[in-house]
């Protein structure tokens, strides 16, 4: 859990960049949604990314308009870099109060209130978690399926390139904390 709270949600509400934060923000909610439904894989993540978004832990707003942020904020900034057409991320202040309103050019995202409404989400959920034996052991499939699938690839690249690797134990930053 400390992975979620301590990197995931600080990252999130840290970041300055609306770029990044609105990447932090869709994959953090793919992930969580993922928790939710007990699935990850390539052909979950539409379904992960809506369970989060139309679940209790988001505010009501957003519902009607997930499936929209996924095909133009999420597939966007996931696979080019950019926001496609439809969406307007900013986190310019002045502008705060327009967020999730419609405007000639697309729906304005406020990316501040984006972020505090997905971490607020994820502080939910993982409360729910601490005393749903259900979801916590979704959460643990999950970690323990992406952790596995991982080592998988990782054995078959190293056995096929013949590659030497060093005995010497190394922890890194994000692993997942199962």
């Amino acid at each position: 859990m400390a992975l979620i709270k301590d990197d995931l949600i600080k990252t999130i509400a840290e970041e300055e960049n609306t770029l990044l934060k609105c990447m932090m923000i869709v994959t953090a909610t793919e992930l969580c949604g993922s928790f939710l439904t007990g699935k990850t894989g390539p052909h979950s993540t539409r379904d992960n990314f809506l369970a989060f978004w139309k679940s209790k832990y988001m505010p009501k707003e957003y519902n009607g308009i997930s499936e929209l942020l996924y095909d133009i904020l999420r597939n966007g900034v996931s696979h080019s870099f950019i926001a496609k057409g439809g969406v307007i991320p900013s986190r310019e202040k002045k502008s705060a109060h327009k967020h999730l309103r419609y405007f000639k050019q697309g729906i304005f995202i406020y990316a501040d209130k984006l972020g505090e409404d997905v971490t607020g989400g994820l502080v939910m959920y993982l409360e729910d978690k601490k005393n749903n034996p259900e979801l916590n052991q979704k959460y643990n499939n999950v970690l323990k399926e992406l952790i596995q699938d991982g080592e998988s690839k990782y054995d078959k690249f190293i056995t096929r390139n013949k590659i030497q690797v060093s005995i010497e134990p190394i922890i890194g930053d994000i692993y997942p904390d199962i």
